[in-house]
């Protein structure tokens, strides 16, 4: 019987639809702002390398009606794919209308993002309806909004990708076939349990794990129908047709080639999940290519929310008391006992496989939410029903809007880093970095945005160990390098390595040449986690220097140096580093003098640092400037062997900074505190030794 009809009178059916509407009003406020608020601001490795351009390439295979070209992931992919391609066509359109001048990058992604994105918040307005037809109000409510605001499928309702519309879908058909096997017996859930399990399917192929558990709920619930052979027959006929039916429609390579699409899901199988990552893994601090059983389930405590575990753990104290607490039904209890069984089954069933992230577990995420909105419903109820005198009846849905307010605020703490929340009761984002491997993407465009204030960012090329998300986010002429010779190209002027690489120990040269070694110039931090790291790399000189002048907490490092002369002048390449934002006060002088072996000075110069071009309150920490000042040489200078004096002086008291190391043995006087390096005048260049 359906709920209206329960209802007293017509002014009781009136307030039930005015708060049904407003709850999916709410419900939409809640989802949809924190999957559309920055949808384009960084992009993954997977949507820029995979699924942008075979949304391209789906596209045109629909245009040109070669649909068997339509068969492009192993994944499927085929709803990720038909969503972008929907995509394409919205940005299309809006270009043609004229509103979409000199679009950025960030607007592209968007586009491409945003269809998925709306159709995760349609699957949780849908799955708020349905778990109304399982639970009180307030529990559905509370459950939607915990599924609405958790991180974990945030991430995953944000991004063109397929792990995240299989969840949103696989939970429809899981709940639609509760619904109709432990509730409502009406073809319409059969059949929605089926279209959504169908197009989980083309999303990512194991959702195929909802075939044994729906088969088992109708199995289950045959003998109450009175004729349990012809009950299974006829549903499971209709179920398994509208499920092939839905394969058949949506994926347009069926239609002119099918045995090329199971051969493509067999693929996928074994060659995707049968086989160790080929980039290696990494879990609880170590290299692993074949994590074992233990990952999924601390990935599953690690990618809950603080309520969310809350609520779990709660849930075997309260569920012999759910019926009194929430008026539960027999049949909510045995459709919840469902959701646990989904959630240890596709756990167990990931866990066999050897290729593992902890993405692949955000399927069971909102059946997560709905055990814990349940759990925590249930508390709540019982902490009212303990005080005395006695809590009123709104005890549950002041308890449910608090837990629901906790929970967006949740949310928006982690945005727009969703992908990177783990459960702050349990170390948060840190503890997280070090038990997977993470850097998917997130924060590279906080790379780029540092990179494109630099002035001659696009007179240099930048080594990257995560390439593909941080191009499209550089500004026009900024050229991006995988450095795959194991040497930095020439014109290398900035070296970024993102976590994962060292996490994986894979870092080949040229980059493990800086990590580690090198001071960066930058760190991209999120939620306390450093994701990237920034090296300047300087122009080459032909001596490298670690020199150290002034005071250790507020030095100035040579770092190299290059000489090379006429016949009247000696030109000296200086490279200076500050290692720490603190700086010699007052700004100091350079001087450079030439020596004879007597320390007799033959010339000299007194200069800025930079010449006139920068002055040292404006240097960047750990960042290397390079100079060159000409030294002007006597005429009558013979060839021979010579030294060159360098060193630093405040030019108040002319009183020189201190410097280290001391001077070689054979090293003429210089009056203290100076760099002497040896020198050969006469030769077609200066001849530097190796220090």
């Amino acid at each position: 019987m359906h709920i209206l009809q329960t209802l007293p009178n017509e002014q009781s059916r009136l307030r039930f639809r005015a708060r049904h509407g407003w709850s999916l009003l709410l419900l939409v406020a809640i989802a949809l702002p924190l999957r559309l608020h920055s949808l384009g601001g960084f992009v993954t490795l997977d949507e820029v390398t995979f699924w942008f351009e075979r949304s391209q390439r789906f596209r045109e295979a629909i245009r040109m009606g070669d649909y068997a070209a339509t068969a492009i992931s192993s994944h499927p992919g085929v709803t990720t794919m038909w969503l972008g391609a929907a995509g394409l066509w919205l940005r299309d359109s809006v270009a043609a209308a004229g509103w979409l001048p000199n679009p950025d990058y960030a607007t592209l992604v968007l586009f491409y993002r945003l269809p998925a994105a709306l159709v995760h918040t349609g699957a949780i307005v849908l799955g708020f309806v349905l778990l109304q037809r399982m639970l009180p109000f307030a529990v559905a409510l509370l459950a939607a909004v915990l599924w609405a605001t958790d991180p974990f499928v945030l991430a995953f309702s944000r991004i063109l990708h397929v792990d995240g519309l299989m969840t949103s879908l696989a939970t429809l058909s899981l709940l639609a076939a509760c619904i109709y096997w432990q509730h409502r017996p009406q073809w319409g859930y059969l059949l929605l349990s089926a279209v959504c399990a169908g197009l989980a399917v083309l999303s990512k192929s194991p959702a195929l794990v909802l075939l044994p558990i729906i088969a088992g709920m109708a199995i289950l619930a045959a003998p109450a129908t009175g004729n349990p052979v012809r009950h299974i027959l006829t549903t499971g006929a209709a179920w398994g047709g509208t499920f092939l039916l839905t394969l058949v429609v949506v994926y347009p390579a069926v239609w002119s080639d099918p045995l090329g699409v199971y051969g493509w899901l067999r693929f996928g199988v074994e060659a995707e999940g049968a086989v160790p990552h080929m980039q290696g893994n990494f879990f609880l601090g170590q290299v692993l290519d074949t994590p074992g059983m233990l990952f999924y389930p601390v990935a599953l405590a690690l990618r809950t929310t603080p309520i969310s575990l809350l609520g779990l753990l709660l849930l075997p104290l309260v569920w012999l008391r759910l019926e009194p607490l929430l008026g539960l039904t027999p049949a909510a209890r045995r459709s919840l006992l469902v959701l646990v069984v989904f959630i240890l089954l596709f756990t167990l069933a990931m866990s066999l496989f050897p290729k593992k992230f902890n993405r692949y577990l955000v399927m069971v995420f909102p059946a997560v939410n709905i055990l814990a909105a349940v759990a925590l419903s249930a508390a709540v109820t019982w902490l009212a029903r303990l005080r005395q005198p006695p809590a009123p009846a709104r005890a549950l849905p002041l308890g449910a809007a608090t837990i629901a307010a906790l929970a967006l605020l949740n949310g928006w703490w982690w945005h727009p880093y969703h992908i990177a929340a783990f459960n702050q009761a349990l170390g948060g984002a840190p503890m997280g970095a070090r038990t997977f491997v993470i850097s998917w993407g997130e924060g590279m465009e906080q790379v780029a945005a540092w990179l494109n204030q630099q002035p001659e960012i696009t007179g240099v090329r930048i080594a990257s160990t995560l390439r593909r998300p941080l191009q499209p986010y550089l500004v026009y002429g900024a050229q991006t390098t995988a450095a795959e010779q194991g040497v930095l190209p020439a014109q290398t002027g900035y070296v970024v390595i993102d976590v994962a690489a060292p996490q994986r120990e894979r870092l080949r040269p040229p980059f493990d040449a800086f990590y580690g070694r090198e001071l960066p110039v930058h760190t991209v931090t999120i939620h306390g986690v450093a994701y990237a790291w920034i090296y300047h790399v300087p122009p080459p000189v032909d001596v490298a220097r670690n020199d150290q002048f002034g005071l250790p907490n507020a030095p100035l490092v040579l770092r190299g140096y290059s000489l090379a002369h006429t016949t009247s002048a000696l030109s000296v390449t200086l490279q200076w580093q500050l290692p720490t934002p603190a700086r010699p006060q007052p700004e100091p002088l350079l001087f450079l003098h030439l020596l004879d072996a007597a320390g007799n000075r033959l010339a000299q110069a007194d200069v800025p640092l930079l010449g006139d071009s920068l002055p040292l309150a404006a240097w960047s920490p750990r960042r290397t400037y390079t100079w060159t000042h000409p030294l002007l040489l006597p005429a009558d200078l013979p060839p021979g062997p010579y030294w060159l004096a360098v060193g630093l002086y405040d030019p108040a008291t002319l009183g020189r900074l201190p410097v280290a190391p001391p001077p070689p043995p054979d090293a003429p006087n210089a009056g203290g505190n100076a760099l002497l390096l040896p020198i050969e005048l006469g030769t077609a260049s200066a001849q530097e030794p190796t220090p």
